[in-house]
C-alpha cells in the first residue's frame, strides 16, 4: 500500500493512506495543475468540427480514431511538438470538410467515414467468412487493420456494432455476404473561416488551460491574431483567468502574450514554420512553474535554427519583445530569453516581460481566486481576520517554493479596513517575485 507525505497542490496516483503533520490552520486551496495547452487544428485532414478534444501525455493515441493520426505522425506535428514540455493538449478542429462514402452492391451497403477531411480516403473495409459462423467485417487506414467485428449475420448487426470509424447505413434485415476490400473516396478538407476560429476562442473561454499556441500566419490573418489578443486581455483583465497566448510575429506589447520569431529544424530533417512553432513553446510556457525559467531550455530533437539571428540581431530581438531560438555553448538549439512581448512599463514593471516571474503573479493570483470566492466570509472584524490569516499562509507558500522574497507577514496581505464595508472587501498585497540569474556577471583579478 501506498503512503507518506502529500501535496495538497497535486494530489496522488496511487491509493493509500497520506499524511502530513502540521501547525494548527486554515486549510489553503491550491491553484490547478499547469501543463494544459490548446491549440486549433486549422483546415485539419479529419475529424469532428466544433469539438475540444483532450490528449494526454499518458496516452498520445487514446483520440486516433477521431483524428485519424498518431500523434507521432507529420498532421499532428504541433501536438507532438507541444508534449515535449505539455502534460495535456486540447485540440479544436474549426471546420470539417466532407466525408469519404462508398458503396457495395451485394448486399446493398453505404459506408460513410464517420469524420469529414481527405483521411477519409484512406480507409477501407471487406467482409470475409468467420470460421465459426457469419462474416467478420474488418476496417482498414492505410491498408492497416485498425477494426474488427467478428461473426455478424446481417447489416443490422453490422449498424449495431458502431464502428469508431465508418458509418454503416442499408436495409437491417439484409444478410452479409463475403465480399473483397472497398476503399472510401471523395473525403476533403475543411477550410477554417475567420468565423470558425472566432468560435474557436469564444469556446475555449470554457476550457481549463494555461497557454494556447495560435499558429496563425501574421502576414494573411493579422485580424484574427488581434481577436486572440484581445481574447486574452479580456481574460485576463476582466474574467481573472490568467492565460497566455502565444504567437507567431505579430507584435502586441502585452505581458499575456508571447511572440515567437523564429524557428527549427528537427534531427529528421523536418523545418518547422515560426506558426508552427508556437506549440512548442506553448507546451513549455505550460509545463513551466512558478520557479522555473525557460531561458536555455533545449528544444528537444532539434539540430538547427531556421532564421538564426546574430548578435546584433538577439539585441534588438529582446529589446522588442521577440522570443527567439539561439545555440547554447553545447550548440544545442535553445531558448535564447524566457520573455514575452510586454515593451512599455508606464503601469507596470519591468520584471513583467520575464515569464518566469509572470507565472509567479498568475499563480499567486489563481490562488487568491480560489481561496476568496464571492460569500465565503463576513465583511467584518472577524472575517477580515480569517482572510489576513490565509492569506499570510499563501505567502508562506510562495515564499517556500521560491517563488517571492522578503515577505513581511505583517503588512504584505492586509484588508484595507477602512474602506471595506457593505458587500465590498478591499485588499492591499505585496510581492516580490524571486526571477532565475540569468545575467552573471564575474570580475576576475589575477595575482
Amino acid at each position: 500500500m501506498a503512503g507518506g507525505t502529500f501535496d495538497k497542490l497535486v494530489g496522488k496516483v496511487r491509493p493509500g493512506t497520506y499524511i502530513n503533520f502540521e501547525t494548527t490552520g486554515t486549510d489553503i486551496v491550491g491553484s490547478s495543475e499547469r501543463g494544459t495547452v490548446i491549440l486549433p487544428l486549422i483546415n485539419f485532414g479529419y475529424g469532428p468540427a466544433g469539438e475540444f478534444i483532450t490528449i494526454n501525455n499518458s496516452a498520445p493515441d487514446a483520440n486516433y480514431s477521431k483524428l485519424g493520426y498518431s500523434v507521432y505522425e507529420t498532421p499532428l506535428l504541433l501536438v507532438k511538438e507541444a508534449m515535449k514540455n505539455a502534460k495535456t493538449v486540447i485540440v479544436y478542429i474549426p471546420a470539417q470538410g466532407a466525408k469519404a462514402t462508398a458503396t457495395v452492391e451485394n448486399p446493398a451497403i453505404t459506408a460513410k467515414a464517420m469524420y469529414g477531411g481527405s483521411r477519409g480516403n484512406d480507409l477501407a473495409f471487406d467482409c470475409v467468412p468467420n470460421e465459426i459462423g457469419g462474416y467478420d467485417v474488418n476496417v482498414y487506414l492505410d491498408n492497416a487493420l485498425v477494426e474488427t467485428h467478428e461473426g455478424l449475420a446481417t447489416i443490422g448487426d453490422l449498424i449495431a456494432v458502431g464502428s469508431a470509424w465508418i458509418a454503416f447505413q442499408g436495409d437491417a434485415e439484409t444478410e452479409l455476404t463475403e465480399f473483397s476490400a472497398i476503399s472510401l473516396t471523395g473525403g476533403t478538407d475543411g477550410s477554417a473561416t475567420t468565423q470558425d476560429i472566432a468560435t474557436f476562442l469564444d469556446a475555449s473561454e470554457a476550457q481549463v488551460w494555461n497557454t494556447m499556441a495560435f499558429p496563425v500566419n501574421s502576414t494573411d490573418e493579422s485580424g484574427l491574431l488581434a481577436a486572440a489578443t484581445s481574447k486574452i486581455k479580456y481574460l485576463r483583465e476582466d474574467v481573472g483567468k490568467y492565460r497566455k497566448l502565444v504567437v507567431a510575429n505579430y507584435v502586441c506589447d502585452y505581458e499575456g502574450v508571447i511572440n515567437v520569431v523564429n524557428s527549427y529544424k528537427l534531427a529528421d530533417g523536418t523545418e518547422l514554420t515560426t506558426e508552427q512553432a508556437t506549440a512548442w513553446v506553448a507546451g513549455a510556457d505550460a509545463g513551466a512553474d512558478c520557479v522555473t525559467s525557460n531561458t536555455y531550455k533545449v528544444v528537444e530533437n532539434a539540430s538547427d535554427i531556421i532564421g538564426l539571428m546574430s548578435h546584433a540581431e538577439a539585441v534588438a530581438a529582446i529589446n522588442a519583445g521577440k522570443f527567439f531560438f539561439s545555440f547554447n555553448e553545447r550548440t544545442e538549439v535553445a531558448v535564447e530569453y524566457d520573455i514575452n512581448s510586454l515593451t512599455t512599463f508606464d503601469n507596470k514593471a519591468k520584471s513583467w516581460h520575464k515569464n518566469r516571474v509572470l507565472r509567479v503573479l498568475d499563480s499567486f493570483g489563481e490562488r487568491c481566486v480560489l481561496n476568496f470566492p464571492p460569500n465565503k466570509y463576513d465583511n467584518n472584524d472577524v472575517g477580515w481576520d480569517i482572510m489576513e490569516g490565509i492569506g499570510k499562509s499563501i505567502l508562506k507558500i510562495f515564499l517556500e517554493m521560491g517563488a517571492i522574497t522578503e515577505v513581511d507577514y505583517d503588512n504584505d496581505f492586509l484588508v484595507d479596513r477602512e474602506n471595506s464595508h457593505g458587500d465590498e472587501t478591499y485588499f492591499n498585497v505585496g510581492i516580490k517575485p524571486v526571477d532565475s540569474a540569468e545575467k552573471l556577471f564575474f570580475t576576475i583579478t589575477t595575482r
